[in-house]
């Protein structure tokens, strides 16, 4: 090995050595996004986030929306049910009247 090979593995005389302390308060300094990658990524993800977050929120108002509008419809169809029983009713009543009447004049 060369001189300088044994410099870079032991270190050089008179350069000081860093301890793992001082390693871990120096990368306590260190900003927490290193580089733009690691921003860029974070930002990416809170963005799909949201983006998730939104996509549930209009599913949740339109199915809110469709669930009142099919009740709606099916409170239509009994109204329009209960009329059709009213409106049959009145039609079948004068001919039960008219039948009990010939009935009645036949006895």
């Amino acid at each position: 090995m060369s001189k300088m090979e044994e410099g870079q593995k032991w270190g050089v005389a008179g350069e000081k050595r860093s301890t793992r302390g001082e390693q871990q308060q120096q990368s306590l300094k260190q900003p927490l996004w290193r580089n733009w990658r690691d921003l860029s990524g974070l930002t990416i993800c809170i963005a799909v986030s949201v983006l998730c977050l939104g996509v549930c929120i209009v599913v949740f108002v339109r199915t809110s929306e469709l669930q009142s509008r099919i009740v709606s419809m099916e409170q239509k169809q009994r109204d329009a049910q209960l009329s059709a029983w009213v409106l049959s009713l009145e039609q079948v009543e004068p001919v039960i009247l008219g039948r009990l009447d010939q009935i009645l004049e036949e006895v």
